[in-house]
């Protein structure tokens, strides 16, 4: 049964939160569809240069972390 799933970028000072989220059927499949974001964002230079030490943690509904990936 899909969930919604949440990705939020996260560094040492801030923290930027999805509002939106997106629905999975897995955790795997709400990882796979981050890597998948990522991989996008970089290509497209919509994900800014980041610091060091920023995680794009996938939350389930209930706020839950079910992954951390790091953006290294």
């Amino acid at each position: 049964m899909a969930q919604r799933y949440f990705f939020n970028l996260v560094g040492p000072a801030r923290a930027i939160e999805d509002p939106t989220g997106v629905e999975a059927d897995t955790p795997d499949q709400a990882e796979a569809e981050a890597r998948a974001v990522i991989a996008e964002m970089r290509l497209s230079g919509d994900l800014p240069l980041l610091e060091e030490d920023w995680q794009l943690e996938i939350r389930d509904g209930a706020g839950r972390l079910v992954r951390s990936i790091s953006l290294e």
